[in-house]
């Protein structure tokens, strides 16, 4: 009997924490080097190392099908209807979370992001021999997104063409929009007072920033009908991770706001500033973190009641601050979080969101391929050796997340490749094998046909996985 204990704590353990629900039969090692930075900021890559991934094909007691019954929006024909709202919504149903789409069908959502034309000069010359024009560009992307089962677009995406797509087609591009509030106010501030060092999420205290925001979001007003519309975005990887504490108190102006916020903080909370501890950097953040959640959702909803504001894409350890956590579920409808530097979602991370009083979903994830002849320097997604390994990645990290019953879906990024010769490209997005066709808009088929294989058996994993 001893020798078999230790096995049974593990299985109930790892359900506890709402994944490894599945059994394998089978699993292929994958080589793969991990990016990262150095103390100097300079991106290295670890050395090659082997990871166990399973995929759709070597589940125990599941046939993967090869066709699914969907609506119009990708969702689950075969579920039961709940109360139909007109828009996405989130639901719980028998212990899983769940978007409902606006027939009140369950739907899962399968994103790509950064859907719009590359600028580069090989961008334009492939457009135009292949396309012509936008509205054709967009109308053939829609083909390959339904081949490949992804239902929805995600942040940075051409909104404007997906709209005027959706005015004519009877299969719509679901949609999502990324408002960049406090990005764009902290730049517009900055340009005018020329205050390069002034921490970006000081500017939540500004008096300026409400009003900022209700500017921004008036515009959501016209589309706040849109049914195609899954949610907003408030912005994008704001620095929470930072010591936002010390960096407040650093602030020269001894008469701004967020010093002063700070300042009150640490005499009310009496904190020793020569040896603050984690959980008090952590607190304040949290504190910093819930004023920015409530005045963007505030302003967003005040606008557009209607469609899912589903937060600022946490990244880093962001995404494990408990404090910055509590402030999310409070007024986000469901929490994004960008997911680097683990092959797949760790335990401790599965067991920390399936607490969540609200959903999660992964909204950035990826891998590199040497195949693609790129340098791979930039972007911190996993480097592996083909287009295929890309796939079996893709499989193994999202059958994970199907695992947590409190996660609503993944976006994938991205949709296309950066092109190392565009002479007008970002540092960060110079030269990797991130999307799902090339510089040509070429698709890389052995990728699209791993993540068709998994996409297309989302509803039917997720029933397997739940009668467990």
């Amino acid at each position: 009997m001893k020798k078999f204990f230790p096995l049974l704590i593990f299985v109930v353990f790892a359900n506890e924490l709402g994944a490894q629900k599945l059994s394998f039969f089978d699993s292929v090692i994958v080589e793969s080097k991990m990016w990262s930075r150095d103390s100097n900021r300079n991106i290295q890559y670890s050395d090659w190392k082997k990871f166990s991934s399973h995929t759709v094909n070597q589940i125990n007691n599941f046939v993967p099908v090869t066709t699914s019954s969907l609506n119009k929006y990708g969702s689950d024909l075969n579920s039961k209807k709940i109360n139909a709202s007109g828009y996405f919504r989130t639901d719980k149903v028998n212990g899983r979370s769940w978007v409902v789409d606006p027939e009140g069908y369950l739907f899962y959502n399968i994103a790509i992001n950064g859907v719009r034309l590359g600028k580069s000069p090989n961008n334009e010359s492939a457009f135009k021999q292949k396309f012509g024009n936008t509205t054709k560009w967009i109308a053939d992307s829609k083909k390959v997104f339904d081949e490949v089962n992804f239902n929805t677009t995600g942040s940075w995406s051409d909104v404007e063409s997906i709209v005027n797509y959706n005015l004519t087609s009877a299969t719509p591009i679901v949609y999502c929009t990324q408002l960049s509030l406090l990005n764009s106010f902290s730049q517009n501030q900055k340009s005018r007072k020329n205050a390069k060092d002034y921490p970006v999420l000081a500017y939540v205290f500004n008096e300026s920033f409400e009003l900022w925001c209700d500017q921004k979001n008036a515009t959501l007003a016209k589309n706040k009908n849109d049914q195609n519309i899954f949610g907003h975005f408030s912005d994008n990887e704001l620095p929470f991770q930072d010591n936002l504490l010390k960096s407040f108190l650093e602030i020269e102006n001894k008469n701004d706001s967020a010093y002063l916020l700070a300042l009150n903080w640490i005499k009310e909370k009496n904190i020793d500033t020569l040896k603050i501890t984690k959980d008090q950097r952590e607190t304040f953040s949290g504190f910093v973190s819930e004023q920015y959640y409530k005045i963007v959702s505030n302003s967003i909803k005040k606008f557009d009641p209607n469609h899912l504001f589903i937060g600022s894409r946490l990244h880093s350890s962001a995404k494990n601050n408990p404090y910055l956590l509590t402030a999310s579920e409070k007024y986000c409808d469901i929490i994004s979080i960008n997911y680097y530097g683990s092959w797949e979602v760790t335990p401790k991370n599965n067991q920390q969101w399936l607490a969540l009083k609200k959903p999660f979903i992964i909204t950035e994830f990826y891998t590199k391929a040497v195949d693609s002849k790129m340098d791979n320097v930039s972007g911190a997604g996993w480097l592996v050796k083909t287009q295929e390994e890309r796939g079996i990645h893709y499989q193994n990290f999202c059958l994970n997340l199907l695992q947590n019953n409190n996660c609503v879906g993944w976006h994938w990024f991205r949709y296309q490749d950066n092109d190392p010769n565009d002479p007008n490209a970002d540092p960060s997005n110079k030269d990797s094998n991130k999307g799902l066709v090339n510089t040509f808009y070429e698709v890389y088929r052995p990728l699209a046909d791993k993540m068709k294989a998994l996409n297309e058996n989302v509803y039917q994993l997720i029933k397997l996985i739940d009668k467990k």
